[in-house]
């Protein structure tokens, strides 16, 4: 993907990109207001990627303006990817600033499932 981005030293609460159109892009870490903000935005809206570009708009300013839902879904969408990326992350990506995402090891299920009941013995002995 084309453009490159740098972190902002005078703040780690915003990150600077520039995005593959040339413009410059500075996007805030988010709050859960500004989730709350997003979903307000697209009320009855029922595209699913409406929150996340209601919630693009409200963490980014590109060229230093600030940024509504309308202006998000204008834009190129090389732009929007890499935006998307940045703010809501994807695949090994974790979005908005987070630092690598923690290994989780496996659930251990088996105690569990050797105290319940299997389910299929359940159904059969209603019949």
């Amino acid at each position: 993907m084309k453009g490159s981005m740098e972190q902002n030293p005078m703040s780690e609460d915003i990150r600077t990109i520039n995005l593959p159109s040339g413009r410059v892009a500075a996007i805030r870490r988010g709050k859960g207001r500004d989730l709350m903000r997003a979903h307000r935005v697209t009320a009855g809206n029922p595209e699913p990627m409406a929150v996340s570009f209601a919630l693009i708009a409200e963490l980014t300013q590109v060229d230093g303006k600030p940024m509504v839902y309308e202006d998000v879904l204008g834009m190129d969408l090389d732009d929007v990817m890499m935006l998307q990326a940045e703010v809501i992350g994807g695949g090994d990506e974790a979005g908005n600033f987070t630092g690598p995402v923690p290994a989780v090891a496996p659930a251990d299920y088996s105690a569990h499932e050797q105290s319940q009941p299997s389910l299929d013995s359940d159904f059969r002995s209603q019949s």
